[in-house]
C-alpha cells in the first residue's frame, strides 16, 4: 500500500486504486498515526487532538469505531498497543518517511538535486483536506516547518552553486507562502541582486518590511538589514557572512578528546596573531600561509564528516567572515574553487586560484573540505587570510600538506557507542551485543539505530542476533542507499594496484585479532608485503596499532573476506591458509620466545580452528606445553578438544591418545577430576592397543594423580606402582622420579609424612641430575608443604622461597600461586601476620589473573580470616 500525508491524506492499494478513508475525523486518526509511524499514540492523546481538548462523552466509542473502520482499509498495519494504537508500515509505503530520508541524504550531499527530489513529494499543504476542516493544526504546523526548512536549505545550496537566476522563481513562490520568514526574504534578495536585479531586491526588502510592520509591528532583523545595505552599496551580497556549513549532527556522541584537539589546533593562529612570542610553536601548528590546517583521518564510516561538522559549528564564531564547505568525494576541486568564488561574490573565470587567494587574504574564514582523496585536491582551496583555519576529512593521511596537524579516529568505546545508538533509536535497553557486532563504527551504529527506530517492535538483542551471523552482517547494516559495505567499497576501489587489492582480500581470511608482517608474507606469498601493507594502512583499510603489527576492523575483515570469495578460487584460499599455518607451525617448532608466544597466542588458536585436521593436531601438540606451563586451562582444553576431533576424523589412534592425555591434564588442572579420569582411562586403552609402553606408563601415572585428587588412595597406589614398574623396565629414571613424586603425595595423604619426604628428596636429586627444572619445582613445592605439616616452619619457608624463585623462572604460574599460598600459611603459623597478608594477597591476584579458581578462593578465605590490622 501507499500512504500520503504531504498534501491531502490519501491511501492507495497495491494495484494503484485510491481507497476511500471515510469522514474527516476518521482520516484525522489515520493522519495522526502516520505522522509518527511506528510510535504508540495513547487513546487520551488521540481524543485530545481530535476534539481540541473538549471531547464529547462518546469520544472513546467514536474513536474505536474509526479504528475499526480504518482496519478494514489498512489491515494489520494498524495495531493496538497499550495505551493506544500505532501504524506499523514499511518506510517505503509513506511519503513522509521517504521525504525525511531524502532530506537526510540532501543534507549530507548538499546538492540542490537531492533537496528537489525530497520537495517533489509534496502535493500541496500538509494534510490539506484536514487543515481545511480545522483539524490537526499542530501536526500540520510541524509538517510545514519540515518543508520550510527543506526549502531554505535547498535555496542555500542553489546560491552556493551560483544558480541565482534559476532559484529566483522558486524563492518568489516560497516567499508568497511564507511572507514572514526573513531567511527566505534574505535569500530572495541575494538571488535577485546576484542575478543583476538590484532594484527588485530592494523592492523585496520594502515589501518584507511592510508585512512585518503590518502583521507583527516589528522592523526587519539585523541580517536582512545588512543585506539591504550591501545592495545599496553595490557590494557582492553574502561575501561578508558566508554560512555554508551543513546542519550540525543532532545525534553526535563522544569524541570529546578529538574535539578538544581540533579546537586547540585551529585556534593557534587566532591566539597568536597579535603576539610576537612563541613563534616557533606557531609555525609548527599552522600551515606555510599562517593558516591552521587540521586533517581528520580514519577508515570509512568512522565518523570523520560528523566530527568535522560538529567541530566547525563549535568554532564557527571565531571566523567572522564566514564558513565555506565543500564535499570533494567526486574529486572536482575545480568545481569547488568556482563555487567558493561565487560565494565570495566573484565570478568564475581566468586565474581562479589567484583571485581566490586575493579574496581570502583579508578575511578570517573557516573552510571545511570533506572527503578529500589527495593533497593536490585541496592546495588551491586553502585560504590565505591570517587567523583562517581549514578542516579536512580524508581516508588517507595527506602527508604532503606541510604544516598540517592530524587527528586520527578509531572505533568508539562501548559507552560512547551506546550513546550514539540511543541518540538515533531512543532507549533500546541492553545494547552491548549490538554495539559489539557494529564494532564501534559510527556508520554501522547509525544504521542499526535507524533500523530500530523504523521498527519499534524490534529490540536491540533481536537485531544483535541478526548481526551475529557474519555471513549476513554487512547485509543487515544497510538502510536505503546508506550501507557499510558501500562505504568500504569506495576505499577498496581507490587502491593503487591489483597487488595491493589482492593482499587486502587475503587478509580477510585471518580470524586472529592482528598479524605480524611475517604472517602476512606467508599468507600472501609476497616477499615485499610490508610496502603493500603500508599502502593499505594509508588507505585505512588496515591499522598499525604498534610498529610491525597490523589489524583489520571486524567489519572490514568481513568485507575483505567477501571480496576474497568473489575473486580467489577455493583452492587459492586454501593454499594461502596452508602457507600461513606452515609459517606458524615452523615457528612453534623453533623454540619460540615467551614474547612471541604472548603476541601470537590468539592468532595461533584462530589458525588451529581454521586448519586442516593434521595441522590442528600439530597446533595442539605445539602449544599444549605453553598452556600447561601457564595454567591457561580453557584454551588448553579447547585446543585439544579440536585435536581429538581431528584425530578421530583421520582415524589416527596415536594422535587421539595424545589429545586425550592433554585433555585429561587440562581437566585435572582445572579441578574437573571426573572428566580427567574419563579422558585418561580412554587414553590408557588406546596406549595398550598401540602397544606403546611409554604412553601407557605416562597415562597410569596420570590416573594415579586423579585417584589421589579424588581421595581414592588404594586406586592411586595401584596405578602409580604399575606406572613405576613400567618406567623401571624402560630404564626411564626421569619418568620414574615423577611417579615417585606422586607416590610421595599419596604417602602424605595417608599421614606418612617421613615416607613422603623420602620420596620427594629422592626425586629432587634425580631431577637436578637430569636438569629437569619443572620436576625440581614440583619436588621443592611438595617438600615445603610436607615440612610445614611437620611443623618445621623455617625449613618450609626456605624451600618455599626456593620453589617460588624457580616457578617464576620456569613460568609455571599455577605452581607459583600455590607456593605463594603455602608461604602465606607458613608465615601465619609463625605469627608473621603482615608477611602472611602480603603473600595471600599476591596469591589472590595471580590466581585471579590466570583463572585458578581454587587458588583464588582458598587464598581469599585465608586472607579474610587474618586478624585486622
Amino acid at each position: 500500500m501507499e500512504f500520503r500525508v504531504l498534501g491531502p491524506v490519501e491511501c492507495y492499494a497495491d494495484d494503484g486504486v485510491r481507497l476511500s478513508l471515510g469522514p474527516p475525523k476518521q482520516r484525522a486518526v489515520l493522519a495522526l498515526l502516520l505522522a509518527q509511524p511506528g510510535r504508540v499514540l495513547s487513546v487520551d492523546r488521540l481524543i485530545s487532538v481530535l476534539w481540541d481538548d473538549a471531547p464529547p462523552k462518546t469520544a472513546l466509542k467514536n474513536l474505536q469505531v474509526y479504528v475499526y473502520q480504518l482496519r478494514k482499509i489498512v489491515g494489520s498495519r494498524l495495531l493496538s498497543r497499550a495505551p493506544g494504537y500505532l501504524m506499523s508500515i514499511d518506510p517505503a509505503e509513506l511519503d513522509l518517511t521517504r521525504f525525511t530520508e531524502l532530506l537526510d541524504v540532501a543534507r549530507r550531499e548538499r546538492t540542490p538535486q537531492r533537496y528537489r527530489e525530497a520537495l517533489a513529494l509534496w502535493r500541496g499543504p500538509a494534510l490539506a483536506d484536514l487543515a481545511a476542516s480545522g483539524l490537526l493544526r499542530g501536526v500540520v504546523a510541524q509538517l510545514e516547518e519540515l518543508r520550510l526548512a527543506a526549502r531554505v536549505e535547498c535555496a542555500e545550496a542553489e546560491l552556493d552553486l551560483g544558480r541565482h537566476v534559476e532559484i529566483v522563481a522558486d524563492l518568489n513562490e516560497w516567499v508568497r507562502e511564507h511572507p514572514l520568514n526573513e531567511r527566505l526574504r534574505e535569500q530572495q534578495m541575494v538571488a535577485l541582486h546576484r542575478a543583476g536585479r538590484p532594484a527588485e531586491a530592494l523592492a523585496a526588502y520594502q515589501e518584507c518590511r511592510r508585512v512585518l510592520l503590518d502583521e507583527l509591528g516589528v522592523e526587519p532583523g539585523e541580517s536582512l538589514r545588512r543585506v539591504q545595505a550591501e545592495v545599496l552599496r553595490a557590494k557582492p551580497v553574502g561575501a561578508s557572512a558566508i554560512r555554508q556549513l551543513p546542519p550540525d549532527v543532532v545525534t553526535f556522541s563522544g569524541r570529546s578528546r578529538e574535539l578538544g584537539l581540533i579546537k586547540a589546533r585551529t585556534q593557534a593562529r587566532t591566539q597568536t596573531q597579535n603576539q610576537t612570542q612563541n613563534q616557533t610553536q606557531h609555525q609548527t601548528q599552522t600551515g606555510k600561509d599562517g593558516v591552521a590546517v587540521c586533517v581528520i583521518t580514519g577508515q570509512a564510516g568512522i565518523g570523520k564528516s560528523a566530527l568535522a561538522v560538529r567541530a566547525a559549528h563549535e568554532i564557527a564564531s571565531r571566523f567572522p567572515d564566514g564558513q565555506l564547505y565543500a564535499d570533494l568525494s567526486d574529486g572536482a576541486s575545480d568545481r569547488v574553487l568556482s563555487q567558493f568564488l561565487r560565494a565570495l561574490g566573484d565570478r568564475p573565470g581566468d586565474e581562479e586560484a589567484l583571485r581566490y587567494r586575493s579574496l581570502t587574504a583579508s578575511r578570517r574564514l573557516l573552510v571545511v573540505l570533506d572527503n578529500v582523496a589527495t593533497a593536490a585536491q585541496v592546495k588551491r582551496l586553502l585560504p590565505t587570510g591570517p587567523g583562517s583555519a581549514v578542516l579536512i576529512t580524508s581516508r588517507r593521511p595527506l602527508t604532503a600538506l606541510h604544516g598540517a596537524s592530524y587527528v586520527k579516529l578509531g572505533a568508539l568505546p562501548l559507552e560512547e557507542a551506546s550513546q550514539l545508538l540511543e541518540g538515533v533509536a531512543g532507549k533500546v535497553g541492553d545494547a552491548t551485543e549490538l554495539v559489539r557486532w557494529c564494532g564501534g563504527l559510527p556508520l554501522a551504529l547509525r544504521i542499526a539505530g535507524a533500523r530500530l527506530a523504523a521498527r519499534p517492535q524490534w529490540t536491540a538483542p533481536l537485531l544483535a542476533a541478526r548481526l551475529a551471523d557474519e555471513t549476513r552482517r554487512l547485509d543487515e547494516l544497510k538502510l536505503g542507499d546508506v550501507a557499510v559495505r558501500s562505504a568500504f567499497e569506495v576505499s577498496y576501489s581507490e587502491l593503487g594496484s591489483p597487488a595491493v587489492a589482492r593482499v587486502f582480500r587475503l587478509l580477510g581470511l585471518l580470524d586472529g585479532p592482528d598479524f605480524a608482517v611475517a604472517a602476512a608474507r606467508a599468507l600472501t606469498d609476497v616477499p615485499d608485503v610490508e610496502e603493500l601493507l603500508a599502502e593499505l594502512a594509508d588507505a585505512h583499510l588496515v591499522e598499525e596499532p604498534v610498529p610491525g603489527r597490523f589489524a583489520l576492523h571486524d567489519l572490514l575483515r568481513l568485507f575483505a573476506r567477501e571480496r576474497c570469495r568473489g575473486s580467489e578460487t577455493s583452492a587459492e584460499r586454501s593454499l594461502a591458509l596452508e602457507r600461513l599455518h606452515k609459517h606458524y607451525l615452523e615457528a612453534l617448532a623453533d623454540n619460540p620466545t615467551d614474547l612471541w608466544l604472548a603476541e601470537e597466542r590468539d592468532n595461533l588458536i584462530a589458525a588451529a580452528q581454521q586448519a586442516s585436521p593434521a595441522d590442528a593436531i600439530a597446533f595442539a601438540a605445539g602449544l599444549s606445553w605453553y598452556f600447561r606451563r601457564r595454567s591457561e586451562v580453557a584454551d588448553w582444553a579447547a585446543l585439544n578438544t579440536l585435536a581429538l576431533e581431528a584425530a578421530r576424523s583421520l582415524g589416527d589412534l596415536r594422535a587421539e591418545a595424545l589429545a586425550l592425555k592433554e585433555l585429561g591434564a587440562a581437566c585435572e588442572r582445572g579441578f574437573r577430576f571426573a572428566e580427567a579420569q574419563q579422558h585418561w582411562t580412554a587414553a590408557l586403552g588406546l596406549a595398550r592397543e598401540l602397544h606403546d609402553r611409554q604412553l601407557e606408563a605416562v597415562t597410569l601415572n596420570n590416573l594415579g594423580i586423579v585417584h589421589w585428587r579424588r581421595r581414592d588412595l588404594p586406586a592411586a597406589v595401584t596405578s602409580l606402582q604399575a606406572s613405576l614398574t613400567l618406567r623401571e623396565e624402560l630404564s626411564d629414571s626421569q619418568g620414574a622420579a615423577y611417579v615417585r613424586t606422586n607416590l610421595g603425595l599419596v604417602h602424605a595423604a595417608l599421614g606418612d609424612l617421613p615416607a613422603a619426604l623420602a620420596c620427594y628428596q629422592d626425586t629432587l636429586t634425580t631431577f637436578r641430575a637430569c636438569g629437569d627444572r619443572s620436576g625440581e619445582l614440583h619436588a621443592l613445592a611438595n617438600m615445603a608443604d610436607a615440612h610445614r605439616q611437620l611443623g618445621s616452619l623455617d625449613q618450609a619457608l626456605e624451600l618455599a622461597e626456593e620453589a617460588l624463585r624457580l616457578a617464576r623462572s620456569v613460568g609455571d604460574r599455577q605452581i607459583e600461586a600455590g607456593v605463594l599460598l603455602d608461604r602465606g600459611i607458613v608465615h601465619e603459623l609463625a605469627g608473621r601476620t603482615a608477611e602472611a597478608r602480603a603473600s595471600y594477597t599476591e596469591a589472590v591476584e595471580l590466581s585471579r589473573r590466570i583463572g585458578f579458581r581454587w587458588g583464588e578462593s582458598e587464598a581469599s578465605r585465608k586472607l579474610a580470616a587474618l586478624p585486622s590490622v
